[in-house]
């Protein structure tokens, strides 16, 4: 058989015995992991909106690419499709992480330490820390 012509058969145990149950298994587990960093995740890093995005774009990543690979095996689809999920998947994964993200983490962590200085240089102020003789208005005047 050609190389090729095994984009063409189906994706199930007789025809691709060494990956295929590898394959259904580790969909399987990192669609449960997915799912359960991201459920802790979220709770954790709910003040930070950037982390937030990271994680929700890695969740859906996560969930198209697994379940379709879940799919692909359970209805025993040509390796044609399987392939460029797999590939593709993997692509998007390493863009996401690697490439569309760190500038965004970056800015953020920049204007978060703006902030910073900005509070601090507000209290460091000596004005800023000498309690003030509250002035009443009733009382009167002597002259």
């Amino acid at each position: 058989m050609e190389p090729w012509q095994y984009l063409f058969i189906g994706y199930d145990q007789d025809n691709f015995a060494p990956i295929f149950t590898v394959t259904w298994m580790f969909a399987l587990a990192m669609l449960v992991l997915t799912i359960a960093f991201y459920n802790f995740q979220g709770r954790r890093l709910r003040n930070y909106a950037v982390f937030l995005d990271l994680n929700e774009w890695l969740l859906w990543t996560s969930i198209g690419t697994f379940s379709l690979l879940l799919m692909y095996t359970v209805f025993a689809f040509d390796f044609l499709f399987v392939l460029p999920t797999m590939v593709g998947g993997a692509i998007l994964f390493v863009w996401i992480r690697f490439i569309h993200f760190p500038p965004l983490i970056q800015a953020y962590e920049e204007r978060l330490a703006r902030q910073r200085y900005f509070q601090r240089s507000k209290t460091a102020h000596p004005e800023a820390t000498i309690r003030k003789r509250p002035v009443s208005s009733t009382k009167r005047r002597r002259r």
